[in-house]
């Protein structure tokens, strides 16, 4: 299967960039979840990848019992707001 080329939302791709250098690579964002493409292909961050920078990657947690917990809480922060 050869490589095709991909496009990125100029407003996200800094973002994008730090998923893909943090998770091995494109594939590895993709399989997880953390990358959306549009119908027109452009990629972008899903809330998932957005979720795992904010929760996991700014509180430096390393431990997946926490990144597991972390998210966790972040979802029923989103179902329950104050």
């Amino acid at each position: 299967m050869a490589d095709t080329n991909n496009t990125f939302d100029i407003e996200t791709g800094t973002t994008l960039n730090q998923l893909i250098k943090r998770l091995g690579g494109l594939h590895e964002c993709q399989r997880l979840g953390f990358v959306f493409e549009d119908e027109k292909g452009v990629m972008s961050p899903s809330a998932a990848g957005f979720a795992y920078l904010m929760f996991v990657v700014a509180r430096d947690i390393t431990d997946p019992a926490e990144a597991f917990a972390a998210g966790y809480q972040a979802a029923l922060d989103e179902m329950n707001p104050l």
